[in-house]
């Protein structure tokens, strides 16, 4: 899917949001819910095999959901995980997904996105409930007193609907643009 397509399709999610957003920012609106209705859609539009549809042998899967992570010697568990293929020893990036009713500019949701690329090595991540998309720099240790500070970007979900704006995101974690070193360049 090229940006003109990917681009209809998020501005598609951008009003369907709209459209109910008082319910998806309710406290009944659940992380997994957002994950089906919105940030599922929203990778797919970026080019990515969210739901395996072509990559079926699971261990040739360049998006995998819920991949155990060892963080400071245990196991935790990346909402996803983006790899290339044939590639699939390094992550590219990490999205972590939250509820739309929490906010997610919390030190706490930051620490914990920005510790699973430090540990992989990956210079970005994404932080997001749709609602709103944080690109967090993953390239120093992790610090709770300053994790605040490594936001390198954020949308509103309304941004995804200025072409401007979009491509900033698509010409970053566009699946195309990730396979042109799109992560490593912009670090």
């Amino acid at each position: 899917m090229g940006f003109t397509e990917a681009f209809q399709s998020i501005r598609e999610l951008v009003s369907d949001f709209k459209e109910n957003e008082k319910a998806y920012l309710s406290s009944d609106y659940s992380e997994a819910d957002v994950r089906n209705d919105f940030i599922n859609k929203f990778f797919i539009a970026l080019g990515w095999d969210v739901r395996h549809e072509k990559q079926k042998n699971p261990y040739k899967q360049e998006v995998r959901v819920e991949k155990p992570v060892a963080v400071a010697k245990a196991q935790k568990r990346a909402d996803y995980t983006f790899y290339l293929d044939p590639n699939f020893r390094d992550v590219k990036f990490f999205v972590e997904a939250k509820k739309p009713a929490h906010d997610i500019n919390h030190k706490d949701y930051f620490f914990q996105t920005v510790r699973y690329g430090w540990n992989a090595n990956t210079p970005l991540a994404v932080l997001t409930d749709f609602e709103e998309f944080i690109i967090l720099d993953c390239r120093f240790r992790p610090d709770i007193n300053d994790i605040l500070n490594s936001k390198v970007k954020s949308f509103h979900y309304t941004d995804y609907a200025k072409e401007d704006k979009f491509k900033e995101i698509y010409y970053l974690f566009s699946r195309e643009s990730v396979s042109e070193n799109s992560l490593e360049q912009f670090a």
